[in-house]
C-alpha cells in the first residue's frame, strides 16, 4: 500500500521513525509530510494567512512550516507525492490521544484532515514516557491489523487507536470517554500590564462513554488498545430533534 505519515510531534519524533519502519518493513511504500516543529494541541488549525514552507529532507518525505492539518492539506493539493495514497496514519503520537483530547489532538487532526478528503486514516498514540518498545509494540499492531482497521473504515470516519504501557497484544471497541481538566493557572511574572501565565497542574475527571462501550480510557487502563472509530462531522442530537423555535 502506498501510506501517508503524519503526526503533531514533528518528523523527528522517535514515534513517527519507528512506525516507518515497521511499515516498511511490512513492503508498504511509506511517504512523510509532518510539521517541522511540535505542533500537539494544535486540533484541527490551518494556515489561512501566510505561507507556509515545504523542504523535502529524504526523498517523499517532507517537513511542513505549519499544523498537522496543513501536512495533509499541502500534501494532497500540491501534489507533492507522485502515488494516491491508499492510507493515511498519524502517529505514533508520544501520549495518549483519548476521549476529549480527540478536539485538542493535532494527531486526530490529521487523520480527520484525510477523512475529509476521502481518504481513509487511523490516528495511533502510545501512553507517554514509555520509549521505544512501546512503540514498536504499538508499530506492530497496526502493522498486524492494517487492512482489518482499514476495512472497517466508512465514509465521514477515522479510526483513534490509544495503545497502553501494560499492552500484551489485545485490543478492544472502545466508546469516546469524557475527560474534565481541572487546570491550576499560575502567573509566572508581571510585565508593566501584561501578565505571564501558565498553566500549573490539572485534576482529571474520567466519565464514562455515552455509548454502549466502554470508554477508551477505561480500556487503556485494562491494558487494552481502544479502538475508536470516530465521526468526522457532528451528529444532530436527540435533544435537537425535539427543537421548535
Amino acid at each position: 500500500m502506498n501510506i501517508l505519515l503524519s503526526n503533531d510531534d514533528g518528523y523527528r519524533a522517535e514515534g513517527l521513525n519507528v512506525l516507518e519502519c515497521v511499515l516498511a518493513e511490512r513492503g508498504h511504500d511509506i511517504y512523510v509530510s509532518a510539521p517541522d516543529t511540535q505542533q500537539s494541541g494544535k486540533s484541527h488549525s490551518m494556515t489561512i494567512h501566510g505561507r507556509v514552507t515545504v523542504t523535502e529532507y529524504a526523498p517523499h518525505h517532507f517537513h511542513v512550516s505549519g499544523t498537522p492539518a496543513d501536512c495533509i492539506i499541502y500534501s494532497h493539493r500540491c501534489s507533492l507525492f507522485p502515488v494516491e495514497f491508499d492510507a493515511v496514519v498519524s502517529g505514533i503520537n508520544h501520549g495518549y490521544n483519548l476521549s476529549t483530547d480527540i478536539i485538542y489532538s493535532g494527531t486526530c487532526a490529521a487523520a480527520r484532515q484525510a477523512a475529509f478528503l476521502g481518504i481513509k486514516a487511523i490516528a495511533v498514540s502510545a501512553e507517554d514516557g514509555c520509549g521505544t518498545s512501546l512503540f514498536e509494540r504499538a508499530a506492530h499492531f497496526l502493522a498486524d491489523n492494517l487492512e482489518a482497521f482499514l476495512s472497517n473504515i466508512k465514509d465521514r470516519t477515522f479510526m483513534n487507536i490509544n495503545v497502553p504501557e501494560a499492552f500484551a497484544g489485545e485490543y478492544e471497541l472502545a466508546g469516546i470517554g469524557e475527560i474534565i481538566y481541572n487546570d491550576s493557572v499560575a502567573v509566572r511574572g508581571i510585565d508593566g500590564d501584561k501578565r505571564i501565565l501558565e498553566i500549573d497542574s490539572a485534576e482529571l475527571e474520567y466519565y464514562p462513554s455515552r455509548t454502549g462501550y466502554r470508554a477508551d480510557h477505561e480500556v487503556c487502563r485494562s491494558g487494552r488498545a481502544a479502538v475508536s472509530v470516530v465521526e468526522t462531522h457532528p451528529v444532530i442530537s436527540a435533544s435537537m430533534e425535539q427543537f421548535k423555535a
